[in-house]
């Protein structure tokens, strides 16, 4: 559960302490608070001043408003916790709370039945219960998700009233309620135990497959909570009496990949090969990786006829698993892969470029350097990013100078590229190269990148290249080369150890002199301790 943050810490402090503010402190609390503030709120819901407590109910009511159906049930364990002993000075008048107040608690507006939905969490079961009794007569709906989460109270009386109150709701008008509350219901399916439940949820399954509930199933496509969409599309998807491609259309357009995955993953599994032939085309363009899969695998397997232009599309497909499972079916095919992104490099569209050189990378031969090291100078961050990428699949280890050379580069990623190349090849006969370019007027990431490369090295001549580091010119890479020093002694013993030859000793020892006033004193004594042993 989030923490609360300096800010929230502040105005509780205040609220607390101040009986001038109150009212517009508690307004800014409703607008920012998290699940954590509300609970420091429930006193003054429960004061006698009616500007204070209708101030707090509606801060209350609009936190509730905010959270998701699940954060009830983090929200129910949370308050049930609160001892008497917890913040008493704060919580005192919530944690002497009694039945009376709450069946005597007139409820006007919602943000009074949220107050009570809360007060269904209460640590005593006297109040719980009487709560479970006052939402009983509620009929707005909002009253369901507190009801469901009741169905598993330790206390029998408390879970038949709850269950009796559910029972009653099991009405046409209710069934949006129970739908926007579907992951209690599933909650309730898996993790309950204290009451058997399955013709309860049986009921409540028959009535979401009503034929006289189809609008309600079809608002949901709608829903705020990705839950609630994901269910509705799934059931829709397995009702006879709805139009599969009504559903199957209005669920890829959707910005949630995994409404998208299970509507794919349902017109691969049936056996209609119009209708899928009909939406493939469009799925194998879809954003998310695993669908374009699924829409390459439904072609090789379901129309083999039409598989070869798809596959070799998917040749230059963006996502690495794609272009390998493309490559497998299209083995005996006897198709030149590299001669085709060689062609790529020359006639594609920009945007094709960088998937053409890494796809040369991915097939091509040592030789093939020579066509990749052109585009570690386009102007391009991606091409020149994917150039390196082809490099270090090729031929790395004779361009670790060209490699070097790329740190430099103004674009943040390629230069982050070739960090990532360079890290497990990078020796002590480069470190000249590396030092003479933290030593120019090179962006501050191009230096970041080069401690990284330093602190890579042998244990013995990264500590003191890092150290030597202390002393450039900016402060910010100072300060980043000492965390790469106190990082590397931390590990001494722990995740490394070495023995330090004599001149190794000789070397970190004049480094240490040099630039000793650059850095923190207990830093120094651990390098002098180290040499010492």
């Amino acid at each position: 559960m989030k923490q609360l943050t300096p800010k929230e810490q502040g105005l509780l402090e205040e609220l607390y302490r101040s009986d001038e503010r109150k009212g517009e402190i508690l307004h800014s609390l409703g607008k920012m608070g998290s699940m954590i503030t509300l609970t420091f709120l429930l006193p003054f819901a429960l004061e006698k001043g009616e500007e204070v407590r209708k101030a707090a109910l509606a801060a209350v009511h609009q936190i509730t408003s905010r959270l998701r159906t699940q954060d009830f049930i983090g929200l129910d364990q949370y308050i049930r916790r609160l001892t008497p002993y917890s913040n008493r000075n704060q919580l005192e008048a919530w944690h002497e709370l009694l039945p009376e107040d709450i069946r005597n608690f007139s409820i006007n507006d919602e943000a009074d039945l949220s107050f009570i939905g809360i007060c269904s969490f209460h640590r005593n079961g006297y109040v719980r219960e009487a709560a479970i009794e006052v939402l009983l007569k509620q009929v707005t709906g909002a009253e369901i998700p507190f009801l469901l989460i009741r169905l598993n109270d330790w206390q029998p009386k408390i879970r038949y009233l709850a269950f009796k109150a559910c029972k009653v709701r099991f009405r046409p008008n209710y069934v949006k309620h129970f739908l926007e509350s579907i992951f209690l219901l599933k909650h309730l399916s898996a993790y309950y135990n204290r009451e058997k439940f399955s013709d309860f949820l049986e009921e409540i399954d028959a009535m979401f497959r009503h034929p006289d509930n189809r609008d309600v199933l079809r608002s949901g496509f709608r829903s705020k909570d990705p839950v609630v969409r994901r269910f509705c599309f799934d059931l829709a998807l397995n009702l006879h009496d709805i139009d599969p491609d009504e559903v199957i259309a209005a669920a890829l357009i959707q910005k949630d990949a995994m409404i998208r995955l299970q509507t794919v993953r349902y017109l691969c599994r049936q056996d209609d090969n119009e209708r899928l032939r009909k939406w493939l085309d469009r799925i194998r363009r879809d954003v998310f990786p695993s669908i374009r899969q699924l829409a390459l695998q439904a072609y090789v397997d379901r129309l083999p006829e039409e598989s070869t232009d798809a596959l070799l599309a998917a040749l230059l497909d963006g996502h690495k698993s794609i272009r390998e499972m493309t490559r497998f079916y299209l083995r005996d095919k006897k198709i030149d892969l590299v001669a085709f992104y060689r062609e790529k490099l020359r006639d594609a569209e920009e945007q094709v470029i960088p998937i053409a050189i890494v796809g040369v990378g991915e097939t091509g031969v040592k030789a093939d350097d020579q066509s990749i090291l052109p585009f570690l100078l386009h102007e391009n961050e991606r091409i020149q990013r994917a150039a390196m990428k082809a490099l270090a699949m090729l031929n790395p280890d004779d361009h670790i100078e060209v490699f070097i050379r790329a740190l430099q580069t103004n674009k943040r990623s390629a230069s982050r590229e070739a960090r990532q190349i360079l890290a497990d090849r990078v020796e002590l006969r480069h470190t000249d190269m590396l030092w003479e370019m933290l030593e120019k007027d090179v962006g501050l990431h191009v230096k970041k990148n080069i401690l990284f490369l330093f602190s890579k090295m042998n244990k013995a001549d990264s500590i003191s290249l890092l150290l030597r580091a202390c002393v450039v010119q900016e402060k910010e890479i100072r300060d980043d080369a000492i965390l790469h020093v106190e990082y590397w002694l931390n590990g001494y013993n722990k995740r490394f150890y070495l023995r330090l030859k004599d001149e190794q000793c000789e070397k970190i020892s004049h480094t240490l002199e040099a630039v000793r006033k650059f850095l923190p004193e207990d830093i120094a004594e651990s390098v002098e301790s180290l040499l010492a042993k």
